[in-house]
């Protein structure tokens, strides 16, 4: 009775270990039709053929859905399809590729590259939606984490604050005045019904001074940047009514820009001498 046991144990351990070898190998096999399929769909979406290369990319991640840059791929064909829609069709297949470009960051791990590649998309893609919070929320995580460099981080600042400037554009320039040369003149949003209207650009000059702020402590001569806090100062000029106030926020905005002038300036001089010694370098 024993040998017996022990046989019909040897007998189990036997059809375990096939099992695992069979399993193991459909997996393996899987991974290179998956890998096969993303080939082929790259070569096609390199031609500009995207509806060709998306079935590819489609057929690889159903074959196997752990490779991070099936996902990507896919979501980059699904980008191309919603640019041409509109209406409910745009956003269905908008959320799909957002879908993707997770997916692809949850299987990115610490892969930098996969990481910021995914994260960059998903904000773009709420951009086009116009979901701007949700679009800031993601452009965001760009600057945080050990994937973040000083230069991915004074980008990003720099961009939020850019939407910023934008968002309190967008309402000053409603209010004014066309009989009135002076770009930065005062607009009057200060009766009841603009008011709202008002507050939303100061709180959006705000932000926008404290998100280019960000970008100017990471990079000190980041040009831009510094050109759009001079104009988030103009914002904050054509919403004040008092002249001496105004006066001030305008040499603050004039002084700011002549800065970024200069140091623009500087940074070209360097690049032309840089690429002077380059050229005087002997070629080997």
């Amino acid at each position: 009775m024993r040998v017996f046991r022990n046989f019909t144990t040897v007998l189990s351990l036997i059809a375990l270990l096939a099992l695992a070898a069979m399993s193991s190998g459909c997996e393996y096999a899987k991974k290179v039709i998956a890998k096969d399929k993303l080939n082929q769909g790259a070569i096609l979406y390199n031609q500009g053929r995207t509806k060709e290369a998306q079935v590819f990319f489609k057929e690889a991640i159903e074959s196997y859905d752990q490779f991070p840059n099936g996902w990507l791929f896919y979501g980059a064909t699904l980008v191309k399809d919603y640019r041409s829609l509109a209406g409910d069709d745009r956003t269905r297949v908008a959320n799909e590729a957002l879908e993707a470009y997770k997916k692809a960051l949850s299987l990115a791990s610490s892969n930098c590259k996969l990481r910021e590649n995914a994260i960059s998309y998903i904000a773009t893609i709420y951009e086009d939606l116009d979901k701007t919070e949700d679009w800031r929320t993601w452009r965001l995580q760009l600057a945080d984490g050990d994937c973040a460099t000083k230069d991915m981080k004074a980008t990003t600042y720099y961009t939020v604050g850019v939407k910023y400037w934008d968002c309190s554009y967008q309402e000053t320039t409603r209010y004014a005045d066309k009989a009135i040369q002076d770009p930065f003149h005062y607009r009057n949003m200060d009766y009841p019904a603009a008011l709202p209207d008002k507050q939303k650009a100061e709180a959006c000059v705000v932000k926008g001074l404290e998100y280019v702020e960000k970008a100017l402590q990471e990079d000190p001569e980041y040009v831009d940047a510094l050109f759009y806090k001079g104009l988030l100062y103009r914002e904050r000029q054509k919403m004040t009514k008092d002249q001496a106030e105004w006066k001030k926020l305008n040499d603050m905005a004039e002084k700011i820009s002549k800065e970024a002038s200069e140091l623009q300036k500087k940074k070209e001089a360097a690049a032309a001498e840089k690429a002077k010694q380059e050229e005087a370098q002997p070629k080997g």
